[in-house]
């Protein structure tokens, strides 16, 4: 069973914690760790960003594809541990404290109804860049999380959320301030 802290508007702990079905079904808050793999295209300006299509069997958005690596904060953890569990988990890539440059922290919250449930998701996500590009042969998937891994245009990912194509569960406001990071990062 997971458990994961409830938090308070501000990110901090409230003291309480609840099992992870409770927390999604009652729509508490509670923190995640998003980071972004993205690489230079080679055969023209613009960016790739590596996308993972969520296993069909997942409690929410099955089969959607979604951030590079995310994960929920389990009690007494942080953002940043998790942030470089869910990497080495999910994608078997090994970083360091070092290779994660913190972006930004954003509120969401998305309501849903999956394999016959209700769902709620209200977090505090911190999202980090991981600052280098793995080689695809470093990719291990976790196969019982992800089905795949795909690089996509930046652009057409953009152009994609703008029209709420169903096929993707990434939330816009997230991917519009990583597109304006990298951007800032690049000058």
């Amino acid at each position: 069973m997971e458990f994961f802290d409830i938090l308070n508007n501000d990110g901090s702990a409230t003291g309480r914690k609840k099992e992870r079905e409770s927390v999604h079904t009652n729509g508490d808050l509670h923190g995640t760790s998003h980071i972004w793999i993205v690489k230079k295209r080679q055969d023209k300006d613009g960016i790739l960003v590596l996308l993972q299509r969520r296993s069909k069997n997942k409690d929410s958005f099955p089969g959607c594809l979604d951030t590079s690596s995310a994960g929920h904060i389990e009690s007494g953890g942080s953002f940043l541990d998790t942030a470089l569990r869910e990497l080495r988990e999910e994608l078997g890539i090994k970083a360091e404290e070092a290779e994660l440059i913190f972006m930004f922290r954003l509120r969401t919250h998305k309501e849903g109804f999956f394999h016959n449930k209700p769902f709620v998701d209200n977090q505090i996500s911190n999202v980090y860049l991981l600052n280098r590009s793995p080689e695809d042969s470093e990719i291990k998937i976790q196969k019982s999380e992800i089905e795949e891994v795909v690089w996509q245009d930046y652009d057409y990912v953009l152009d994609r959320l703008k029209n709420h194509d169903g096929e993707y569960c990434i939330d816009l406001d997230e991917f519009v301030k990583l597109g304006d990071f990298l951007v800032k990062l690049n000058r």
